[in-house]
């Protein structure tokens, strides 16, 4: 006999509908159950406590920013990892400098790449770009600093750092007249004065001392007039606010704020060293207390124990009539014991001297901290080596392997850096150039304000990748240019070199020492085969009497076989 089901209704439920439900239940449907993603979970022991508010780029960067900031200076001024970590960075992304190398596009120009006149055309608005640079970057009174204090590769310097340390970077783009062949200048500006005036509140159109339209763009800056932490803010000026515009009308940038922001719609960046601080912190914690452990076992050399009961010790400090000790240490006081001129101690009842052996287990502290620095190291896109200065487990390999990673690293921080602050200012300073006429536009070419990429087209040589093994690295790029894989100038820039000024050296060489009567070996490679000896080294046009070779040592030509 089959039992009827049912409804509310008094209505029979379909054999289907009971089905149905037995397979969803045999399934645990309808119940809670762990979800398809398990970060997900709202019930295991490891996500149960772990939900995160869901903020915005602006509502997880803002609020806390200006705490984070002060702690990141903190442990800039104090760390010495992090102050290596930055000063590893700087010097891979400006190091001595950087240098253009001007490649004016030429079809957008106008001109023809398959016409030798109109690639000589390029060449010249190319050397005649770089000239102007250097001018501009070279002048020894350091008027492209607003305030004359440092040269353009030391402005470069300061606005790195104070990027790789707050994640952006800050600057106004002034303008001096009768200042020197430019009026374009740079002042560089402490991120912290970028505020709200009066500490009006975030909100859509303002937001961490930037206006912004409709659509998202900043149209202008708030610049606090002195720093909120100078001591002087609260005279006249230090509590009013500066508005910058962006750029002006004609589109030349007034006021650069450079940063690559992570998420849309971000307005301020937040420190990279946000999420290492809590670690960086904790191990120089860590480090000092290791430290101040030393030196206790270091100060207390011995102790002085003592032996006696509790209740002797109290009698000891009841007063009383003189006991036999204390007439025995008034006897020695006034009778010291001595052996060939050196005094004996003599202890008072109980009492004895022990030399302090116990030592601290201190042999899991570098383990430790080579742990901590290397994702420290990983997080900042340097090498564990950079950060902690060891290099003693180091071969070819693996610095040729680490190497390579950090340079990626570098290529892509370099790049956004440049983006984002170099060349705005690059481009003010030629802008200034074209406008002057120091620069002269080919004929028939577009203006500069119609097409400024197309003038300012080029690259930014930086500090040199360095060699692991010169000799090998050497030859990689030999074969690569053989093999028509990388070029000259490509080989060139890695090292940090400007491909003409490297081929006008070399000519100037080779002219110096023809006047002097010197060559230089070309063999192979570049080096000569050490099993060739005597004049066999020298190459066909080199056999020549009264000339020197400098793949040996130099010596009388007199001696060299005709």
């Amino acid at each position: 006999m089959t039992a009827t089901v049912f409804d509310h209704t008094g209505a029979p439920v379909p054999s289907a509908h009971i089905a149905s439900i037995r397979a969803d239940a045999a399934f645990g449907y309808g119940r809670p159950s762990e979800p398809a993603y398990r970060s997900g979970s709202r019930m295991s022991q490891e996500m149960a406590t772990w939900r995160p508010f869901g903020a915005s780029a602006d509502a997880a960067v803002l609020p806390n920013r200006d705490l984070t900031a002060a702690r990141v200076d903190d442990l800039i001024r104090n760390d010495p990892h992090a102050v290596s970590g930055v000063a590893s960075l700087v010097d891979m992304l400006i190091g001595a400098g950087l240098r253009r190398s001007s490649k004016p596009d030429m079809r957008a120009l106008g001109l023809n790449p398959k016409k030798e006149q109109d690639r000589a055309v390029a060449r010249a608005l190319a050397e005649s770009i770089e000239t102007e640079w250097r001018t501009f970057v070279e002048d020894p009174l350091r008027r492209c600093d607003a305030q004359r204090r440092l040269s353009m590769n030391g402005i470069f310097r300061l606005l790195c750092r104070t990027s790789v340390i707050r994640g952006e970077a800050t600057a106004v783009m002034g303008w001096k007249e009768g200042k020197g062949r430019y009026a374009t200048c740079v002042r560089v500006i402490d991120p912290d004065r970028l505020t709200n005036p009066t500490g009006y509140p975030d909100c859509a159109k303002m937001r961490g001392g930037i206006e912004f339209t409709e659509d998202g763009e900043p149209v202008a800056y708030h610049v606090r007039n002195s720093h909120p932490g100078d001591f002087y803010s609260n005279y006249p000026n230090g509590l009013s606010w500066t508005r910058i515009p962006r750029s002006t009308p004609t589109g030349r940038p007034v006021f650069i704020h450079g940063f690559e922001p992570d998420r849309a719609d971000q307005a301020r960046a937040i420190s990279p060293f946000a999420a290492l601080m809590q670690r960086m912190r904790m191990i120089g914690k860590f480090a000092d207390t290791e430290l101040a452990s030393a030196m206790v076992n270091a100060l207390f050399a011995a102790f002085v124990k003592s032996n006696l009961p509790v209740d002797a010790v109290n009698q000891s400090f009841t007063p009383n009539t003189a006991t036999f000790a204390d007439k025995r240490m008034d006897h020695w006081e006034k009778n010291p014991a001595m052996l060939n001129g050196v005094r004996i101690p003599v202890m008072p009842v109980g009492d004895e001297i022990a030399l302090n052996s116990s030592t601290r287990e201190t042999s899991t502290f570098p383990a430790f901290q080579t742990a901590f620095l290397q994702s420290i190291a990983a997080a900042m896109g340097i090498s564990y080596e950079q950060i902690s200065a060891d290099w003693s487990q180091v071969n070819y390999s693996s610095a040729r392997a680490a190497l390579n990673e950090v340079w990626r690293h570098v290529q892509t921080v370099s790049s956004a850096f440049y983006e984002q602050v170099v060349d705005p200012i690059y481009f003010a300073v030629m802008e200034e150039a074209f406008d002057r006429g120091y620069v002269e536009m080919p004929k028939g070419a577009p203006d500069f304000w119609d097409v400024p990429g197309a003038y300012l087209k080029g690259r930014w040589i930086g500090p040199g990748r360095g060699y692991v093994d010169p000799v090998k690295e050497a030859e990689g790029a030999s074969m690569r240019m053989g093999a028509m894989i990388s070029t000259l100038e490509a080989e060139c820039a890695d090292q940090g070199r400007d491909l003409e000024e490297t081929l006008d050296q070399i000519a100037r060489e080779e002219e110096m020492l023809k006047e002097r009567s010197l060559t230089r070996t070309q063999v192979g490679a570049g080096r000569p085969n050490p099993s060739d000896v005597g004049n066999d080294a020298l190459a066909p046009e080199d056999k020549r009497p009264g000339q020197r070779s400098f793949a040996r040592k130099l010596r009388p030509a007199s001696s060299i076989p005709s």
